[in-house]
């Protein structure tokens, strides 16, 4: 794309600079990688495309959702998952890349495993859960981190994943004071 800018002297447009946006492939490479962290729950793979003022916001607000995160909170929240899932497998079944918003948009379903000591129950069925979410991730200027992620969850199913994840960490708890 080039910038046209008005010559002040010939009040005739000229062109300065060329300047390309990111291609789209590129914002779909972080994108994925993005979406990596939630395979391994280990938030130090998405950190060096993360920027030191990222920020997570979950929605919609009729599920209660904790707040606008820093990268540091959604480093600690993404841990406190790791202690009671061991894989929150994401698949992106949609990608849509705007270089010029600077934002990927992501349709994707979830499936976490739990980790087999903190299920209390003996029906593994009952522990099965598959989310639906729509993410945007939101890009810095140069387009090569992510500076903000505002995450659509399943408002029916997060009601049930918030609930097995309590669980979970109860049985967590029961366990470590024994």
């Amino acid at each position: 794309m080039e910038i046209q800018r008005s010559d002040p002297q010939s009040q005739s447009p000229t062109t300065t600079r060329s300047q390309t946006l990111p291609s789209p492939e590129s914002l779909l490479a972080t994108a994925k990688s993005y979406l990596n962290v939630f395979t391994t729950l280990n938030a130090s793979t998405i950190a060096h495309i993360q920027t030191s003022d990222y920020t997570h916001e979950f929605a919609p607000q009729s599920t209660n959702p904790p707040g606008l995160l820093s990268r540091a909170e959604f480093a600690d929240f993404v841990s406190h998952l790791r202690s009671v899932i061991h894989d929150f497998k994401v698949t992106a079944r949609e990608i849509w890349p705007n270089p010029s918003l600077r934002q990927v948009v992501i349709r994707a379903d979830s499936a976490p495993a739990f980790r087999d000591e903190v299920k209390d129950g003996e029906d593994e069925d009952e522990w099965t859960y598959r989310g639906e979410y729509i993410s945007i991730l939101t890009f810095d200027q140069k387009r090569e981190k992510v500076s903000r992620a505002l995450e659509f969850v399943d408002s029916k199913g997060t009601d049930r994943v918030k609930a097995l994840i309590a669980r979970a960490w109860a049985k967590k708890e029961s366990l470590e004071r024994k």
